[in-house]
């Protein structure tokens, strides 16, 4: 008896090679796409961001020597304790902005350097309180004129252009993911090295010492008076208890004619 081909058998045998052709198919595994890696500028300003908002009492290591302490206030008033920094080296100084403005204390008292809106003048200023109360904000810039590298919790600034004065110095910031600052290094002061864990923030900063008239103190030694002397002062007495007198000259003998 002869085969006939009939519609439905070739439609059968059409589907048997397609499901024939599926068993025999080879998955391929479509690689999963990796999120770009955030650049060391994106990543320092993330963490800046947060610690902008951070409120607390730190103490950091000093290269120059001794710890500095840092209060940053809940209602937004700071106060930096700076030790051996005035009159050369030999008085502890704290700086401080308040509601009344920018203040120097030492030894008890208080000298307001700035209105509150002004700034700590050049000759009064340890510069240990910029990385918190003024450069930070800055740091948020993303035209500021540095190349940013990073490594690990540490951000390095380096100049990449030829720039007169630079909104901040080149130096190392090392902030965590909290936004907590781990240190500072800066030719301005030197470096300051986090100890410990910060504590809870005060509500607000009280100066340590009462409000003064006096000057406020500098970084140099003070100026030691050279001894002066009296014109109008008495001769010192000779041995025999008189006021000695000096020698006249001895008389110049004529010459002979």
């Amino acid at each position: 008896m002869a085969w006939t081909w009939t519609g439905k058998t070739v439609a059968a045998l059409t589907l048997v090679a397609v499901l024939a052709g599926c068993g025999t198919a080879t998955a391929v595994d479509t690689p999963e796409e990796t999120a770009p890696r955030a650049s060391a500028r994106a990543t320092l300003i993330g963490r800046v961001s947060l610690a902008l908002d951070e409120t607390y009492t730190a103490q950091y290591e000093w290269s120059e020597g001794g710890t500095v302490t840092v209060w940053a206030a809940a209602d937004g008033t700071w106060r930096v304790d700076v030790p051996s920094w005035a009159l050369g080296g030999t008085v502890d100084v704290t700086v401080a902005w308040t509601t009344g403005g920018f203040f120097q204390c030492a030894a008890g008292r208080c000298v307001r350097l700035a209105g509150i809106t002004g700034e700590i003048p050049k000759e009064y200023d340890p510069k240990v309180q910029l990385p918190f109360v003024e450069w930070l904000p800055q740091l948020l810039d993303r035209h500021l004129p540095f190349a940013i590298g990073q490594d690990g919790d540490c951000f390095t600034l380096t100049p990449n252009t030829v720039v007169v004065d630079p909104p901040i110095p080149p130096g190392e910031w090392c902030l965590d993911e909290a936004g907590t600052i781990l240190s500072v290094e800066s030719a301005a002061f030197g470096t300051l090295q986090l100890v410990g864990a910060p504590a809870e923030a005060v509500a607000t900063v009280e100066l340590p010492g009462d409000l003064s008239d006096a000057e406020p103190l500098g970084h140099k030694a003070p100026v030691e008076p050279s001894p002066s002397v009296d014109p109008s002062a008495t001769p010192s007495p000779g041995a025999g208890g008189t006021p000695s007198t000096a020698p006249s000259p001895s008389p110049t003998p004529s010459p002979e004619e």
